[in-house]
């Protein structure tokens, strides 16, 4: 698809050591997370095991790659300078459950858009000649609310979560996603970007 060239280096230094958390996200406006946090909290309390996901760290996450060498890092970089693509709309709306309601274990915010599953895709095509491993399964776009390590959520979370489930938390013009890296500390993930890819 037409675009502009996309594919300059962000600002952030690259972190130090050998092996990092990666991934490749868009970002969501502050308004949205705003929306989004509002809701966390007026689910909170009903439920226990929940570990929820800080407003500022909730990404449109375009594909996760796990643990990488930072010597792959640049690998990354020379596979997506580059794409181009179109900007494209993006609807947030309703919320669900992975992998349903019956066990759910993630609770998310839904997406809408039409062309986000071919940037996807495409993502990852361009990855996977690179060497790294294609997705098996399919891209389902969404924003990630809530998790657990527990068996499941709390269906107290489930019912109290159905007030939402049409509910518009706006619209955005995605033009660029990110080169994330994501530490681990006991007070939640970190992300810091590492490279900017407009489209």
């Amino acid at each position: 698809m037409a675009g502009s060239a996309g594919g300059v280096e962000h600002d952030a230094t690259l972190p130090a050591g050998d092996v990092m958390r990666a991934f490749l996200a868009i970002d969501i406006p502050d308004e949205i997370q705003q929306r989004l946090s509002a809701m966390q909290e007026q689910l909170r309390e009903t439920s226990a095991s929940a570990r929820w996901v800080p407003p500022d760290s909730i990404h449109l996450t375009l594909k996760f790659l796990g643990e990488i060498s930072e010597k792959r890092v640049e690998d990354i970089h020379t596979s997506l300078v580059g794409l181009t693509w179109i900007h494209f709309s993006v609807a947030v709306r309703g919320v669900g459950f992975f992998p349903g309601t019956g066990s759910p274990r993630v609770f998310w915010a839904g997406l809408q858009s039409s062309t986000v599953m071919g940037l996807a895709k495409q993502i990852d095509s361009r990855l996977a000649r690179a060497g790294f491993d294609s997705e098996e399964r399919a891209f389902r776009p969404h924003l990630t609310l809530a998790r657990t390590n527990n068996h499941r959520l709390e269906r107290t979370l489930v019912a109290a979560a159905e007030q939402f489930g049409e509910t518009e938390f706006g619209t955005f013009i995605a033009d660029r996603f990110f080169l994330y890296q994501s530490t681990l500390n006991p007070g939640g993930a970190i992300h810091s970007k590492l490279k900017e890819y407009p489209l």
